[in-house]
């Protein structure tokens, strides 16, 4: 009974200083800070989530896929018919972003890149460093290369993915075979890099020869 009636005494103690600490931020901060305080919590706490309730993508061919599945699950982000041509770079906020949400773990040296056309076709394309072909060049010394000389035609290897505007996978092939997938690596030809859709002398990567 006396057990019972010290953990009773705890519990209100407990209660106490919550309340006391609510208000206390209350009254430090206002009303309107500590709501806004408690909805970046619950943000916060729901984009947690969302990426805990998924498995990590990490593979190329997996990678690739989650991004489309967070296409057609309608985010903001990856627009299904844009007014424009819409590059994401895995490193950029969006890419990021979507890196969060959706648990992608891009591996050190690597880079991905996502692009929604405007007829709501939809490419991946994945650069490994370790690919056979890349030499071990890593993808921020692969951009290094093309801002010091953006016409110059680099060739590389990539894996790639293009969906249509239903989600229907038209393609997959990657640098090397995949089990499972029919690889359609365009006869053999290496990839390219190119300028991003936005005019600027930023940088994508592309299926195909330049």
């Amino acid at each position: 009974m006396r057990k019972e009636k010290g953990q009773d005494i705890i519990e209100y103690a407990l209660m106490l200083a919550v309340v006391v600490g609510i208000g206390f931020g209350i009254y430090s901060y206002g009303g309107q800070g500590i709501a806004n305080s408690i909805s970046s919590v619950f943000n916060n706490a729901g984009s947690l989530l969302d990426s805990a309730s998924l498995p990590a993508a990490s593979s190329p061919e997996d990678i690739i896929k989650r991004l489309e599945d967070g296409r057609q699950q309608g985010l903001d982000i990856l627009p299904k018919r844009p007014a424009s041509v819409v590059d994401i770079a895995f490193d950029s906020a969006e890419g990021k972003a979507l890196a969060q949400k959706l648990n992608i773990q891009t591996k050190e040296g690597d880079g991905w890149y996502a692009r929604v056309n405007t007829n709501g076709f939809f490419v991946v394309t994945y650069y490994s460093a370790a690919a056979e072909g890349n030499h071990g060049v890593t993808f921020d010394q692969l951009r290094e290369g093309f801002e010091r000389d953006h016409d110059k035609k680099t060739q590389i290897w990539i894996a790639a993915g293009q969906y249509d505007s239903n989600g229907t996978l038209m393609y997959f092939y990657a640098d090397k075979p995949i089990p499972g997938h029919v690889d359609k690596s365009l006869d053999g030809n290496p990839d390219h890099v190119e300028k991003s859709s936005d005019g600027s002398n930023g940088m994508t990567i592309y299926p195909g020869a330049h």
